[in-house]
């Protein structure tokens, strides 16, 4: 039997396209993996918040000691 190969428009068949497009994805995740990693690494403004009025917190009680 001979094999029968569907090819598009540009001349590619369906399983080229779609190991085109799994590359282009493995691309994409490890682009979203790296803008995650950043995202996690820097404070937020929540968290800054938190900082700044416990550090407020703790030098209004050393204040009130003194």
């Amino acid at each position: 039997m001979s094999e029968h190969k569907h090819t598009s428009n540009n001349g590619l068949t369906q399983k080229e396209m779609l190991l085109m497009v799994l590359e282009g994805q493995e691309k994409i995740n490890e682009r979203i993996d790296s803008l995650h990693e950043k995202v996690n690494t820097k404070m937020s403004r929540q968290e800054f918040t938190g900082l700044f009025v416990g550090f407020a917190a703790l030098a209004a009680v050393v204040n009130q000691l003194m």
